[in-house]
């Protein structure tokens, strides 16, 4: 529950930011996004947890909707009063999206069973916002994809981004991707959180850049 994570940085997490976090939001922001991000995660998933009880059923057809909905949202008003936090909701996707210090927040499940390392979670990215604004805004992979001649343009290739480009380019200035990973499940609750930055390669992977985790469960 919330009161396990308050004053809590998590088993084996380091307390103080790395350079990489301070130099993106500065000592005493990335203080407060360490400490407050698994707050909000954690809320979110309660809420999950609470719609699946409420639903008397023995799936997570209750658990997957409200956890993915409330990911956005809890993570907005557990951030919205601290500096250089606003909000973005691109037309067409039914979340907003926050920003703090010109960088999209976007959070991610990427496992439902404790001790994964999200940088080695295989397979496409499955969040199809996330997939669009990792393309426009995202850093640049540096994987090489051969050029076959006569291919048709994969899904991704063909997706019209325009509206959401240009959307998110009228925010000065233009913000950059980062990624706040989480693992849950419906039964043991949240089970860890990590940030870092990422590029979308060809297939829909990830590939890594600096990553620093926040939050882990005993």
């Amino acid at each position: 529950m919330i009161a396990s994570i308050q004053g809590v940085s998590g088993v084996g997490v380091a307390e103080e930011p790395s350079r990489w976090s301070v130099e993106k939001f500065g000592p005493d922001l990335a203080l407060d996004l360490r400490a407050r991000i698994p707050k909000a995660l954690q809320r979110a998933v309660e809420l999950a947890q609470d719609a699946r009880m409420a639903s008397a059923l023995d799936t997570d057809h209750a658990f997957g909707p409200t956890r993915w909905k409330q990911q956005y949202e809890s993570l907005h008003e557990q951030l919205q009063d601290l500096p250089h936090v606003k909000d973005v909701h691109p037309s067409g996707a039914q979340v907003r999206v926050t920003i703090c210090r010109d960088h999209l927040l976007l959070p991610w499940m990427y496992a439902k069973r404790r001790g994964i390392d999200m940088r080695r979670v295989r397979g496409r990215l499955k969040n199809q916002l996330i997939r669009d604004l990792l393309i426009l805004f995202g850093p640049q992979s540096g994987y090489e994809e051969p050029t076959l001649p006569e291919m048709p343009p994969t899904p991704d290739e063909a997706r019209d981004r325009t509206a959401l480009r240009q959307e998110i380019e009228q925010l000065s200035p233009q913000p950059r991707t980062l990624l706040i990973g989480f693992a849950c499940n419906s039964d043991e609750g949240l089970l860890g959180v990590s940030w870092g930055e990422a590029a979308l390669v060809p297939g829909g992977g990830l590939e890594w850049g600096p990553v620093e985790e926040l939050f882990r469960l005993a």
